[in-house]
Formats: structure tokens, sequence, C-alpha cells
């Protein structure tokens, strides 16, 4: 198997599953969105079918897992789309267990909703190896599998030449072997146990341990190795401190070194100290913002090429900003960073690091996280304390556009976020500017030409045309 073929269509399948990604979150996002307008603003209760008020919880979360739990289809459509059939099964299997079971305990549908998306319980839920580990670990799967299938295969013929004598001399004693039956005939009897059990369960196992004791426990063990000098350099010097929050929340966004950061964040808000409370929210919402600056500077420049489900990925974010969803302004840009990571998440790193700076160079607090007489936007009533014992992150952290006085908080951040933005996608331009050079040089390159709106358009019309 060639390596530059091989790079080429993993790449092609990567942006792939980035595009199908996009339908994933849009399911949930869309689907929550309704509910969310129907529920909290017409006050409408018992739709679809929710006869009992107990179901309505169970659809809404069913209908956000589209969203939160994208991972889960990452790596089973990734595996998928490189491996084929035997790679479904492997991708399922480990990112349900990493997503729901890695604390060592079993979740209900509920908790582990918080605690994917929510401040670790116990350390447990996706958070344990963040976006990326879920990415890095169905693309090992699936090309072990790949790998493990095509070098089957070559064993077989090798092999079978070798037995083809032994069984020629060994058919002339025993009259009933047939003619014509060969070491491969022989070996291709072993292909449903060695194509369909061994390979994919090997592929998993050595998965697991791959993932497990070189990305889940370092980065748990990185994350918060950071966490005591984070809060020193906190109490010495704030500014540092902000851009070295920014730096950790762009790394992985929702993972273990996020969340290192968090719970210094958390734990300072605890006694009475929202600054990087502020300076957490104003990086995390920073991450959402800053491919649709790739985007544009893309645009004007006409390179690199960017194809129309990486605008559908850069705009979701900041459309999600303007209904003050902050969830879902962060949660495309995952996605758009698996097309290439080693751009897209310095850019994402740089960007929130930016913001982190000049919200703590400004001195700017959001008081309202301290007052629990006006508690936040969509708080269901509940102080910011409050949220934060609940494990509420998504409620919690992600609401600096949301709540605090106008011109001394909203304002401000709204225009620093935008900086960071503007400077986290530059800093992608030029890293991608550079990688798409080296690649083509390579030979390696691959150009985007998704468009999953176009395709589903298609797909409409095949469906109707057969319906005729």
């Amino acid at each position: 198997m060639q390596l530059k073929p091989l790079i080429r269509e993993t790449r092609r399948q990567i942006y792939r599953t980035s595009s199908i990604l996009f339908l994933v979150q849009l399911f949930g996002a869309l689907g929550a969105g309704f509910f969310f307008v129907v529920q909290n603003i017409f006050g409408v209760q018992g739709i679809l079918g929710a006869l009992e008020p107990a179901n309505e919880k169970i659809l809404w979360f069913l209908l956000f897992w589209g969203t939160d739990f994208y991972v889960i289809a990452m790596s089973a459509v990734l595996c998928y789309l490189i491996a084929g059939l035997p790679g479904v099964a492997p991708g399922l299997a480990l990112s349900v267990y990493f997503a729901h079971f890695a604390s060592g305990r079993g979740l209900g549908a509920e908790e582990s909703y918080f605690t994917f998306f929510a401040t670790p319980a116990n350390g447990g839920g996706g958070v344990n190896i963040g976006y990326m580990g879920f990415f890095l670990m169905a693309l090992l799967c699936a090309l072990l599998i790949k790998l493990l299938y095509a070098g089957w295969d070559q064993v077989k013929h090798f092999l079978g030449n070798k037995l083809d004598p032994p069984l020629e001399k060994l058919r002339k004693k025993i009259k009933l072997l047939p003619p014509g039956f060969g070491g491969l005939q022989l070996l291709e009897n072993a292909d449903l146990i060695v194509l369909v059990l061994i390979i994919p369960v090997a592929s998993a196992a050595l998965t697991f341990l791959a993932v497990r004791y070189g990305i889940q426990k370092p980065f748990a063990a990185f994350g918060e190795g950071l966490q005591a000098p984070l809060a020193q350099l906190a109490k010495l010097h704030i500014v540092p401190a902000a851009l070295l929050i920014g730096l950790m929340v762009g790394f992985d966004v929702t993972g273990p070194v996020s969340m290192a950061a968090f719970a210094v964040v958390s734990a300072a808000f605890a006694q009475g100290d929202a600054r990087l409370l502020t300076i957490y929210g104003a990086c995390f919402v920073t991450v959402g913002w800053s491919p649709l600056f790739l985007l544009l500077l893309a645009k004007l420049r006409k390179k690199p090429a960017l194809d129309n489900d990486a605008l559908n990925l850069a705009i979701s974010g900041p459309i999600n900003a303007f209904f003050e969803n902050i969830k879902l302004t962060v949660a495309f840009s995952m996605p758009f960073a698996l097309r290439s990571p080693l751009s897209i998440i310095p850019g994402l790193m740089a960007g929130s690091a930016v913001s982190g700076g000049l919200t703590a160079l400004a001195g700017i607090v959001n008081d309202s996280y301290l007052n629990p007489a006006a508690p936040p936007k969509y708080g269901l009533g509940k102080s910011m304390r409050e949220l934060l014992e609940r494990g509420e992150l998504y409620l919690s952290f992600s609401l600096p556009l949301r709540s605090g006085d106008w011109l001394r908080c909203r304002l401000p951040l709204f225009f620093i976020i935008l900086a960071g933005a503007a400077a986290g996608g530059a800093v992608m331009y030029a890293l991608r500017t550079v990688q798409v050079k080296n690649q083509k040089k390579r030979g390696t390159h691959v150009e985007c030409r998704g468009d999953i709106v176009l395709e589903m358009r298609a797909l409409a019309g095949r469906f109707g045309a057969k319906g005729k």
C-alpha cells in the first residue's frame, strides 16, 4: 500500500466526515432550538407526542445529543469511510465507551449529557480525551483495520504459495481433496474469522490501549499539573494568566486541558472573584468566531481553496451567537478543526489567548455573575453560583455577552472577541497557506469540494425520480 495515495484518500474521507457532521450537529441545533422557542417563548407544552411532562425532557435531550455527542457519530462515520464495514462496530464501541463510561461508572442519559459538556463528574465523560481525542481514535482504528486487511491479503498469497507443494503431495495420498485445492483456498476458509472477528477486535483493542495510555491519562495528568501554576499565576499576574487560559481553551475546547483551566476559574469564582470566569467566557466564545475570519481571508485572497461545507461550518457558529446560543457557537468549530488540525488549532489557541489577554488588560469583570438577585438569562432562575454547583458549564461560563453592564462589559467584550477571532483567523490563514504549499510539493494535497446542500438536493431528486 503506497503512502501518498493513502494520505490523500484519508484526507478526502476526513473532509467528508466533517461535512456529514455538519448535518448531525444541525439536527441537534434545529431540534433543540425548536423545543426552546416553542416551550420558552410561546409556552406550548406537550409537543411532538410528548403526552407526559417527563417525555418532553427526554425528547429535548435526544435532539440535542446530535450536537453534544457528535463525536460518537464522527468516530463511526470516519471509521466506515476509511475502513469500510469492518470499521463501524469498533468505531462505535470505542466512541461510546469514552463518551459515556470512561469515568469507570455507567452514566444515565441525562447525567451523560451534563458530564460531556459540563463540569466533569469525577473526571467522567467525553472530556477525558476531548474532541481531537475522538478524532485520533477513529483515525487510528480505521487505519489499523485497513492496513491489517491489506496485510492479511498479502499473507494469504505468500503462505498460500508455500502451502501448494505439501498440499499437492497430500492430494496424491488422500483422494478426497478436490483438484486445484491449493494453499490460498485453504487460507481463505479462515477469512470469516480473521476478517470479521480477529482484525476488527484486535484493532479496537490496540486503539483503546493507545488512546487510554497515550491520550486520556497523559493529558489528564498534564491538565491537572497546570492547575496549581495557573492558580498561582492568576494571583500574581492576571494578564499572563489570561493568556494561558486562552491557550488552554483553544487547545481542546471541551477537553481535559480546557477543563483544567475551568477548574481554576470555578475555584476563584467560589471565593468571590469573577475575573477569571469573565476571561474564560471571552476565550470560549472566540473559538466559535475564529473560523469565520479564516473564511473571509481565504475568500479575499482567493486561496487557499475552501468549499461550501467549510462555509457552512464557519458561519454556523456566529449565526448561533446572534441567537444567544453560545454552546452551538463553539460546537461547529470542532468539526471545522478536524479538516486541518495543525493549522486550525493553533489559530483557535492564538485567538482565545488574544481575547483573554485583552479582557484582562481592560479589567473587564462581569459583576452580574456574583449577583444572586440577577440570575442569568435562560438560567431557569438560578444564580451563577447555583449553576456552577450543579455543573451547568454551558449556562455558567458562556454568558459574557448575555449579562453585565452594557458599556463596561457587554460591548467591550463583543469587540474584544471580534479582535481575538480576527487574530485567530489570521494565524489559521498563514499556517494553512504554508501547509497547502508543502502538501502540493509532497504530492499529498487534496482540494475540498464538498457541498452538502447540493448533495441533499440531488438526493431528494433521485428519491423523487424513483417514486415516479
